[in-house]
């Protein structure tokens, strides 16, 4: 299996989802789990940090709303697995208009 980071915000409601099981799902094994309470530039380097220093293949989060503010960060470097969709590597986020 493939080895995963777990990302939950202290701030953000989690809905109760079993990251280790999320992961397993889609072929990967949660090694680390990163809590967060800070701003989006202080998480998007923490979250780059941890993804490399465990060298992991996905960032799994309990919600989208975990990693919303990082998403760009965690795709760039690996792959996102939410409750509700697995955004792999390299997934380029649709630009939108203000």
């Amino acid at each position: 299996m493939d080895r995963a980071l777990g990302l939950v915000r202290r701030d953000t409601y989690g809905g109760g989802v079993d990251l280790h099981r999320l992961a397993e799902r889609h072929g990967y094994r949660v090694v680390w789990t990163v809590r967060l309470d800070t701003a989006p530039l202080a998480s998007g380097l923490i979250v780059a940090s941890a993804i490399t220093e465990h060298n992991v293949s996905a960032v799994v989060v309990p919600t989208f709303e975990h990693a919303d503010s990082v998403r760009h960060i965690v795709t760039d470097l690996a792959a996102l697995v939410t409750p509700m969709c697995h955004y792999p590597r390299g997934y380029r986020w649709p630009v939108v208009e203000l």
